[in-house]
């Protein structure tokens, strides 16, 4: 499989004609009312799952799981009742993430990265983020205050939220720069530099920076709430020699020949300025230098696609799916523009500048 991914990477999945991998077909239409009582029902489990996960990990119970232990001993240490504790290790059972033998917890292989303490607070914000965020679009709709304004949060906690939850997708995403032709052995040498649009609390910047040890990284964050949050999480990462964040605008950006890598979310970006963002960023970059284009939308019918284009829509970046995107792209003179397989909420769009003296 890998050598499928580099392929569709160097070359592009347009090309190779795989242009139609995730569509999906339309969802049943609910005719009975007990079908629509059971999609409630699904969603009702939903919630409290995401609830009681939360409360493993804002308890403390996941650091408990870093080694086996009993549901006495849990809740001795974090002075919680028995039962409570006793129930709340039943939903991690039920949910496969633990087991339970001979009176003793374990979390399971997939659980254990996240018993730590980065690791439980990467867990806590990807539930964190979107619990918060959901929360203040009922408010915010029930108040008549909802306006399509994009993203303006000046919640501590949701920026922050936020901003770990970046951390995790970054981390996630980090073997895959190895299938972009040239742009590892850039990051790794002396005087690299990644340029970070709406970089919000510098999850990503911060990620980078810690895996690759020459980097330097611009962090692009016009919003004064998120740029505070933003200067405080370098500060505390120690890597404030290394991060410099800017309140500027991507369309306002004028480097040249800068960066080896940019990052645009593009789902922050109003429609009347993508175009103009995709031109300045191709000349902030070196020749050879890669774009990475975030992209939530989609155009398919399920239902993970729909919220996704809500998510997209209460962002700022309205309805705009990864192929309306790509020609933006390709007018300001990038060279492959392709999509990144997979990804069930966040699909990556691939640019490249071309090399110096490669014909277009």
């Amino acid at each position: 499989m890998l050598w499928r991914a580099y392929a569709l990477l160097s070359h592009g999945g347009d090309r190779m004609g795989w242009r139609s991998w995730r569509r999906s077909a339309p969802p049943p239409v609910r005719r009975r009312p007990e079908e629509v009582l059971d999609l409630l029902e699904r969603t009702d489990e939903a919630l409290w799952l995401a609830s009681a996960l939360m409360a493993c990990a804002d308890s403390g119970m996941l650091r408990c799981l870093e080694t086996p232990s009993t549901i006495e001993g849990m809740a001795g240490r974090l002075s919680r009742d028995p039962a409570l504790v006793a129930t709340l290790v039943d939903v991690l059972v039920g949910a496969g993430l633990a087991s339970c033998e001979h009176g003793r917890v374990r979390a399971a292989p997939a659980l254990r990265s996240f018993t730590s303490e980065e690791g439980a607070e990467a867990f806590k914000a990807a539930l964190q983020a979107p619990l918060l965020q959901t929360e203040d679009f009922r408010a915010r709709l029930r108040e008549g205050r909802l306006a399509l304004a994009g993203w303006t949060h000046t919640d501590e906690a949701i920026i922050d939220a936020q901003g770990a939850l970046t951390r995790l997708w970054t981390a996630k995403a980090l073997p895959k720069l190895r299938f972009l032709p040239g742009l590892v052995p850039c990051l790794e040498r002396q005087g690299a530099s990644l340029l970070d649009v709406g970089a919000g609390a510098a999850g990503l910047s911060i990620v980078l920076c810690r895996a690759f040890p020459h980097l330097t990284a611009v962090a692009l964050e016009p919003a004064e709430p998120s740029a505070v949050i933003g200067e405080r999480r370098v500060r505390e990462s120690g890597l404030s020699t290394r991060i410099t964040l800017r309140r500027q605008r991507v369309e306002e950006m004028e480097d040249e020949a800068a960066f080896d890598l940019a990052f645009l979310p593009q789902m922050f970006l109003p429609g009347a300025v993508v175009a103009e963002a995709a031109r300045r960023i191709f000349y902030s970059l070196r020749p050879g230098g890669w774009l990475l284009v975030a992209v939530l939308a989609d155009r398919g019918p399920d239902l993970a696609s729909s919220l996704n284009r809500l998510k997209n829509l209460l962002w700022g970046g309205g309805t705009r799916s990864l192929e309306s995107l790509k020609p933006h792209f390709a007018a300001a003179g990038f060279d492959p523009v392709i999509r990144a397989p997979g990804g069930r909420t966040i699909r990556m769009i691939c640019a490249r500048r071309p090399l110096a003296g490669s014909s277009p």
